[in-house]
C-alpha cells in the first residue's frame, strides 16, 4: 500500500458512517489528515470516532432537505477553520423495475445521489483556499456508465455525476481545484442487505446466485473492497494527481468489460 502524508490536511467526508465513506475516513485519518465525518446516522459515526487514529470531529446531518449541503461546509469550517478535501460519498441505491419508480423514490436518489453532491461541492470550494487548491472525489457508480432497466434512477443519477464533475472541475480548475469522479462496480457494504432485498423480488434470485453471477463477469474474479476503492479516493486526492481533473475512473476489476 503506498503511504502518503496528508498532515495538515483536512478532508470532509459524507456518508462517513459506512462501506465506501468509513473505508475512506480510515485510509485518509491513517495518513495523517484531519477528518471531519458527516453522515446522518449518529451511531454509525461516533463507532468511526472511535476507532480513528488521531483528533477528528463528527457532523450528524440529514443531506436530504436543499440548504443541508451548505450547512455541512460551514459546520465544517466552524470545526477546522479551513478545508482542503471533500470526499462526496453519500448516498443512496434502490433497484425498482422502470415502470415501478415511485415519484418519492426517484426524489430520494436524486436528492442524495446529486443535487446534495453539487452544493456540498461548490460550497466546499468556495470555502477551499485559492492559494493551496484543493481535492474533491465524487462517488459515481458503473451504473452510471450504462442504463439500467432495473434501476433507472440511479443509474441517471451516477451518469449526472460524471457531468458534475466536469463542470465542477473547469468552474474550480483556476484555483486549483480538482475534482474527480471514482466509480466502483459492485462492493459488497451494509447498503447492500436492501439491494439483495430488491433485487431479489425483480430478479427471483439469491444472494449467494447475485454474487456469484457478478464474480463470474468481473476477470479478476472477485467483488472490490471497501479499501480498493478507498485506494483510488486517496490517490486522487494526494499531491500525487495534482494534473488529474474532471476524469471518471473506474475501480471495478475489469467488470465494465464483460457488463
Amino acid at each position: 500500500m503506498i503511504a502518503y502524508d496528508f498532515r495538515e490536511k483536512v478532508a470532509l467526508i459524507t456518508g462517513a458512517g459506512g462501506g465506501l465513506g468509513r473505508a475512506a475516513a480510515v485510509r485518509l485519518a491513517t495518513a495523517g489528515a484531519q477528518i471531519i465525518a458527516a453522515d446522518r446516522e449518529e451511531k454509525a459515526i461516533r463507532q468511526l470516532m472511535n476507532v480513528l487514529p488521531g483528533n477528528h470531529r463528527a457532523v450528524v446531518k440529514d443531506l436530504r432537505p436543499a440548504l443541508a449541503a451548505k450547512d455541512v461546509v460551514g459546520e465544517a469550517m466552524e470545526l477546522t477553520g479551513r478545508l482542503d478535501i471533500l470526499i462526496n460519498s453519500a448516498g443512496v441505491c434502490h433497484f425498482s423495475q422502470i415502470n415501478e419508480i415511485s415519484p418519492e423514490e426517484w426524489d430520494e436518489v436524486l436528492e442524495i445521489d446529486l443535487r446534495s453532491m453539487h452544493f456540498l461541492s461548490v460550497a466546499a470550494a468556495e470555502a477551499m483556499d485559492g492559494g493551496t487548491g484543493g481535492r474533491i472525489v465524487n462517488l459515481g457508480s458503473n451504473a452510471g456508465r450504462k442504463g439500467r432497466s432495473n434501476g433507472a434512477h440511479y443509474a441517471a443519477a451516477k451518469a449526472a455525476v460524471a457531468s458534475l464533475t466536469e463542470s465542477l472541475a473547469m468552474a474550480y480548475g483556476p484555483k486549483q481545484i480538482t475534482v474527480n469522479t471514482v466509480c466502483p462496480a459492485v462492493v459488497l457494504t451494509g447498503m447492500w442487505k436492501q439491494n439483495f432485498a430488491e433485487l431479489m423480488r425483480i430478479t427471483a434470485k439469491t444472494p449467494e446466485q447475485l454474487t456469484a453471477g457478478w464474480v463470474e463477469a468481473t476477470p479478476l474474479k472477485r467483488l472490490g473492497t471497501p479499501e480498493d476503492v478507498a485506494n483510488l479516493i486517496t490517490f486522487l486526492a494526494s499531491d500525487d494527481a495534482s494534473f488529474i481533473t474532471g476524469q471518471t475512473i473506474n475501480v471495478c476489476g475489469g467488470f465494465m468489460l464483460t457488463c
